[in-house]
């Protein structure tokens, strides 16, 4: 298994496809948006290669030098349940072993559809490394626990390095606000 970056490796086309075929619209960033953020040199597409095959997807903001933000992270349907998603996380955790990375993943709660589906995701992450923070946010009009590589964030520092990778556009697309 490798990651590679999608626009050098041909991949931009399997990656927009699972991209909008994975995420709800209301949490997706605009395509070219996150096009112009690559070719700025604060965002990165990688593609998820298994075998000469596409087989999934992860987007990091790249907010500053010492700080990244999984944006996105999927694996293709038909390429799940094969242990690659444990294995693409693992890559990319040695990948930033020198940075923090922060993880954005919806807050499992009782109270919201899909309970089961949050809970084994967040499951997921810390079965493979990841740690809590004790930080939440909402962000997209959506509750997200914070989690990192290290287990150390503060709400102020997530949402700097937001701005260090988006700027002025932080306020105005995901309209972040801590949660307690």
């Amino acid at each position: 298994m490798e990651l590679k970056d999608a626009l050098k490796a041909g991949y931009i086309g399997d990656l927009k496809r699972l991209y909008d075929e994975a995420f709800p619209d209301d949490e997706k960033k605009p395509f070219d948006y996150m096009l112009k953020l690559t070719d700025a040199g604060k965002m990165e597409m990688l593609a998820v290669e298994e075998e000469g095959r596409f087989a999934g997807l992860i987007i990091n903001l790249l907010c500053s030098d010492d700080v990244a933000l999984l944006d996105y992270f999927a694996v293709d349907p038909s390429m799940r349940s094969f242990g690659i998603g444990g294995r693409a996380l693992k890559l990319l955790l040695e990948k930033f072993s020198d940075k923090k990375l922060i993880f954005e993943i919806e807050r499992p709660d009782s109270a919201l559809p899909d309970t089961d589906m949050k809970a084994r995701r967040k499951r997921f992450y810390l079965r493979n490394g990841v740690k809590e923070t004790g930080v939440f946010a909402n962000v997209y009009n959506t509750d997200f626990e914070l989690l990192t590589n290290d287990g150390k964030l503060k709400y102020d520092e997530y949402v700097m390095a937001l701005r260090d990778a988006m700027g002025d556009r932080v306020d105005e697309l995901l309209k972040p606000r801590e949660l307690f």
